[in-house]
């Protein structure tokens, strides 16, 4: 795997309140283990504080024509920590935001086929520059890797 230095290029400070407020758009796609795309698709994102809280509303459009809408809410705390929940999510994720990127890790029950499937996901998010942000997040079933979620969001 590439070891990356930290040091040897620049990269802006990563506020996801800050990048994911307004609107934004994202492409993405659903890789298994052995490298499959399952699925792909297209998400609206509006995001807006309510309070302390800051909501992300999702639109998808998968490729299979299926379309769904997920609503996040955000707590961040002074020290650069966050929780994540939706209606999906049985306990709030955890997340850190740091000088280069933000992490974050939940549990989602996620409509596989006709069933509904618990889910572990551990998010990077990255971002490039002011209107780009790149995520990758390692999807686990029972704690066994089956697979990856890659995505680009682009302020619109």
């Amino acid at each position: 795997m590439l070891q990356r230095n930290p040091d040897s290029f620049s990269m802006p400070t990563f506020n996801m309140a800050d990048y994911f407020q307004g609107r934004t758009r994202a492409w993405g796609m659903f890789e298994t283990i052995t490298g499959k795309v399952k699925k792909s698709f297209v998400a609206d994102i509006e995001g807006r504080w309510d309070g302390n809280d800051f909501l992300l509303e999702e639109d998808f459009t998968f490729s299979d024509g299926e379309k769904e809408t997920r609503i996040w809410r955000l707590k961040f705390n002074d020290d650069g920590s966050f929780q994540a929940s939706c209606a999906d999510t049985p306990t709030p994720g955890k997340g850190v935001m740091t000088a280069m990127r933000g992490d974050l890790a939940y549990s989602m029950a996620l409509k596989v086929g006709s069933k509904k499937m618990m889910l572990s996901f551990s998010d990077l998010f990255y971002q490039i520059d002011e209107h780009t942000v790149l995520n990758r997040a390692k999807v686990k079933k029972f704690g066994i890797p089956v697979g990856q979620v890659l995505i680009s969001f682009r302020k619109v």
